[in-house]
């Protein structure tokens, strides 16, 4: 016996009610995508990770990448990172950013703005490598996690996008097209201006920390040192701390806080190298009228960082004292 009986094609079918047609404040007829609320945080961390199809690298699979750490029985893939979810605003615009890019690139690019399926995607600032725990560690590793950044003094804080660079990663074979982003905390010690990558039109709700150097690369020395990044960089130390203690590489190595302008958000990726011809290219986009300001102007904001093991997401919030910024 089916376990749901449909009524067939010849049966007269029940008199449907029309609904009713709700109105808005503003007497609408229908509620318009805006005044929906928004889904809450915990929603994202159940779909942040996709079906695994296969326990074999396939490359095929994931537009011709390669894993980083090849799947085994008993061992867990493991990420710490910071999420962003765009707002419609901001999303639209790096889509603009990217597509006024690609005709006049000569390499391909991949976006991470959105899904196969033309879904948007959360973005993320990256506070590990991608390192492998085994099934007696994983446990472990989370709930020390969970105390270190809870005890770890930084407070909610803001980030701000300070450039626009290509960075080539031998481990994947790949090309990224990142945001460097730096504090936007606005108690931040300033640093000596940079036309080239400070914004005009900064955000009331994100107020930027200026960039010492324009040169839209990575490693390159600044005109004057100075701390881009002392809530990342904080935070980092207990990860990097952690993930040693567990036999795992760090992220990032800076002396003293120098230079700590490594910490990007990619927006898309190539297989091609960017040789000079398309970072110039680029940088010529990048810098048409408006569009450099508006990205610049874009907030980031930080309430926590999440743990990606297998396909488990842990939302981690960082310590709230009142205020948004460092505790130090």
């Amino acid at each position: 016996m089916a376990l749901v009986d449909y009524s067939s094609s010849d049966e007269e079918a029940p008199p449907q009610v029309p609904a009713k047609r709700q109105k808005t404040s503003h007497g609408d007829a229908s509620p318009s995508a805006s005044t929906l609320p928004p889904l809450p945080a915990a929603f994202h961390n159940l779909y942040a990770s996709t079906v695994r199809v296969s326990t074999s690298d396939d490359p095929t699979l994931h537009q011709g990448r390669k894993r980083v750490n090849p799947h085994k029985a008993g061992s867990w893939p493991s990420h710490l990172y910071i999420e962003w979810h765009p707002t419609t605003t901001q999303h639209a615009l790096l889509s603009k950013l990217l597509a006024a890019l690609q005709p006049v690139l000569s390499v391909p690019l991949e976006s991470f703005l959105t899904s196969d399926l033309g879904a948007p995607q959360p973005l993320h600032v990256s506070l590990s490598r991608p390192v492998v725990l085994s099934t007696a560690q994983k446990d472990g590793f989370l709930a020390q996690l969970v105390g270190r950044v809870g005890s770890c003094g930084v407070n909610p804080f803001d980030l701000a996008p300070r450039g626009l660079a290509w960075h080539r990663t031998s481990e994947s074979g790949r090309s990224f097209l990142v945001l460097r982003v730096g504090s936007a905390n606005a108690n931040a010690s300033p640093a000596s201006k940079s036309t080239s990558e400070t914004s005009t039109t900064p955000t009331p709700t994100c107020t930027r920390l200026e960039d010492g150097d324009g040169d839209g690369d990575f490693g390159a020395a600044t005109k004057q040192r100075q701390r881009h990044n002392p809530e990342l960089s904080k935070v980092l130390r207990h990860c990097n701390t952690l993930v040693e203690e567990y036999e795992q590489p760090p992220l990032y190595a800076f002396k003293d806080d120098d230079g700590d302008d490594a910490f990007h958000i990619s927006i898309a990726w190539s297989f091609a190298e960017p040789t000079p011809e398309v970072r110039e290219r680029t940088e010529d986009v990048f810098s048409r009228a408006g569009m450099r300001d508006e990205v610049l102007s874009i907030c980031v904001p930080v309430d926590g960082i999440k743990a990606k093991i297998g396909n488990v997401v842990t939302h981690i919030p960082l310590p709230v004292r009142g205020k948004r910024g460092n505790d130090e």
